[in-house]
């Protein structure tokens, strides 16, 4: 009975913790965009390197230190994308993702906080209020985040690529020069 209670509890705070982490998205997108747009990395490289941190980040086993490792062994990589090593006022654009990643710690503990004032009893709140569990679902959060993030940059990667191809294709149409 008692893995079937601690199975049920498990059930309902992830349905709370995806809504919450929904919600979240909504604010940490923009950060994206401005990420991606400030660093211009849709005119260095027009294949993505983001796939291969996303499968890494989604695989069983996988952390934030994992996917931090990941993203340092790229800058230093032969091969590697140059997307990792674009510089902008002397910092490339793979620390700059880092310090995003570190960041979604403090969202991961906002949603960690609103758990916690949004459950005020029985064995859920019980869960949260444990201070290992709460630990754990906070690196959880962690980890969803940052594969979100990554998953929505490789998106806004794909995007700013299809925007400068259908500029290049308006500007060679409206003046055949350039062809």
């Amino acid at each position: 009975m008692e893995i079937i209670s601690q199975t049920f509890l498990q059930e309902q705070l992830t349905l709370i913790i995806e809504i919450e982490i929904g919600r979240k998205m909504d604010n940490i997108i923009p950060n994206i965009k401005a990420l991606a747009k400030s660093f211009s990395i849709a005119e260095k490289d027009k294949k993505s390197p983001f796939r291969n941190v996303l499968a890494v980040a989604n695989e069983s086993g996988s952390s934030i230190e994992i996917i931090k490792n990941y993203i340092r062994y790229q800058v230093g990589r032969s091969g590697s994308s140059p997307i990792w090593r674009i510089s902008r006022d002397n910092k490339l654009f793979a620390t700059a993702l880092l310090e995003q990643i570190n960041s979604l710690n403090q969202d991961a503990q906002s949603i960690v906080d609103r758990l916690r004032h949004s459950i005020r009893r029985g064995d859920l709140y019980n869960y949260i209020e444990n201070g290992e569990n709460r630990e754990q679902i906070k690196k959880n959060i962690h980890l969803k985040l940052t594969q979100l993030y990554l998953g929505y940059l490789a998106r806004e990667h794909t995007a700013l690529c299809g925007e400068q191809n259908s500029k290049k294709e308006h500007e060679t149409k409206s003046n055949p020069k350039l062809a």
